[in-house]
């Protein structure tokens, strides 16, 4: 039988004195502070899901820390940053964001998600150069071994033949298996 972990709010908050951050399929996040923002999500079973899958990566910082949860929203921790659509549009993709786009996908293996996979708005560059995933909510829903939602992100924005080239010249093992990746549509809400 598994054990659940309960973790008591602590602090007042009220929604109307906090800076709006976006919407989406799942809820609204507000940023409360610096440090961190709220979820708060249309549906009890979404706000399950990202639990559980924030408390499985809490160990690796490619994921968000998760300070305090209840039954519809979960207090995390606010990453400041880029989305990586929006930074590519910007900035040339390199050898260093390919590298760590793998880690990115090695992190989501070693922390056993069974989706292995992200939408690139999802992705956010943080200013240290550092990546970061938000919204995992949908991380054990459906099991996926290639990152198709992120692949599809670079060919919208024209970089899937030089991720793949990459592959092939640096990492042949995640080139074949990849390959043959199926394009997916993940719209962003706002």
């Amino acid at each position: 039988m598994k054990q659940a972990i309960k973790i008591k709010l602590n602090i007042d908050i009220n929604i109307k004195d906090l800076e709006f951050i976006g919407k989406g399929t799942q809820g609204t996040v507000y940023r409360i502070d610096s440090q961190k923002c709220i979820k708060v999500f249309k549906r009890k079973k979404d706000c399950n899901n990202e639990v559980k899958t924030l408390l499985m990566a809490q160990g690796d910082t490619h994921f968000p820390r998760l300070y305090e949860f209840g039954s519809n929203y979960i207090i995390r921790e606010y990453i400041n940053g880029i989305e990586l659509n929006e930074y590519l549009l910007k900035e040339n993709l390199t050898p260093q964001i390919f590298n760590k786009l793998i880690e990115l996908y090695e992190a989501i293996v070693n922390v056993g998600y069974l989706r292995k996979d992200a939408a690139i708005f999802h992705i956010l560059v943080i200013p240290s150069g550092e990546f970061k995933i938000i919204d995992t909510a949908k991380a054990m829903k459906k099991k996926s071994t290639i990152p198709s939602l992120l692949i599809s992100g670079l060919e919208d924005i024209g970089y899937k033949e030089d991720f793949f080239n990459f592959l092939k010249s640096n990492r042949p093992d995640l080139y074949v298996h990849w390959i043959n990746y199926s394009k997916k549509k993940y719209k962003k809400m706002c």
